[in-house]
């Protein structure tokens, strides 16, 4: 999985539903400061952790995935 590819996609995800980044941290129980690591491919969220994303961004767990 590339980590800046993903990144992009959960942010364009998270943007289209007009959301910060934290009211996805909020919403998901995950911390801020990750949810950013994330969106700039710094780090990868796990699968459990990404599925929670998916759903609060209402989108298929197979959208985030190449």
């Amino acid at each position: 999985m590339d980590a800046k590819k993903l990144g992009k996609k959960i942010k364009l995800a998270r943007v289209e539903l007009d959301m910060t980044q934290a009211d996805l941290a909020e919403a998901t129980e995950i911390m801020q400061k990750s949810i950013s690591r994330y969106e700039t491919g710094l780090s990868l969220p796990s699968l459990e952790t990404l599925e929670k994303i998916a759903k609060k961004l209402k989108k298929s767990f197979g959208y985030f995935l190449d």
